[in-house]
C-alpha cells in the first residue's frame, strides 16, 4: 500500500471510530454535499497538497467538521442563539477535532504519521447558508517515504 492509502486509511479510520461522528467523506471541499439527508456530525477530508522530500511526504488536508442547526419555535428577543443548538453544535465539532489532533501530537501510530502543521481552528456559522455550524482546520501530516509506487 503507498502512502497515499496508508495515510487517508489512517485519517478515516481515526473519524470513523470516534463515537460522535456518523459520516465521514473525502471531497473537495468546494464540493461538500450539505443536503439535509446526510447524516451529522460530518466530517469531509480534502487532501489538499503533497510534498515529496527524500525521507516523508508531507500531506497538506483540510478539515470540515459540521453538525445541523436545530432552531426551536419561540419567539426570543435573545442575541445570545438560545432559540437553536448553535452552541451544543461548535462544542460537538470542536471535541472530533480536538480528540483527532491530539492523536496526531501523541504520535503514537503503526505509520510513523506525524503531525507537521497546524492552522487555527475557524468557527462555521450558517456554513455557506446552508444551516449547519461546525469547525474547519488545515493539517500537514507526514508519513515516511519509502518510495512505494503501485
Amino acid at each position: 500500500m503507498n502512502e497515499t492509502s496508508k495515510i487517508n486509511k489512517f485519517i478515516i479510520e481515526e473519524f470513523e471510530s470516534n463515537a460522535l461522528v456518523n459520516t465521514v467523506s473525502i471531497v473537495p471541499t468546494g464540493l461538500l454535499d450539505l443536503n439535509k439527508e446526510n447524516i451529522y456530525p460530518l466530517v469531509n477530508i480534502d487532501m489538499r497538497s503533497a510534498d515529496v522530500q527524500n525521507d516523508v511526504i508531507i500531506f497538506d488536508f483540510r478539515f470540515t467538521i459540521v453538525q445541523q442547526r436545530d432552531i426551536r419555535p419561540q419567539k426570543t428577543d435573545s442575541k445570545l442563539l438560545s432559540d437553536s443548538n448553535y452552541l451544543d453544535n461548535i462544542n460537538e465539532t470542536l471535541s472530533i477535532a480536538q480528540k483527532f489532533i491530539n492523536v496526531l501530537a501523541r504520535q503514537n501510530n503503526a505509520e510513523n504519521i506525524e503531525l507537521e502543521s497546524q492552522s487555527d481552528i475557524d468557527i462555521l456559522k450558517e456554513y455557506r447558508g446552508s444551516g449547519l455550524d461546525g469547525v474547519q482546520f488545515v493539517i500537514g501530516l507526514s508519513i515516511p517515504n519509502e518510495d512505494v509506487a503501485c
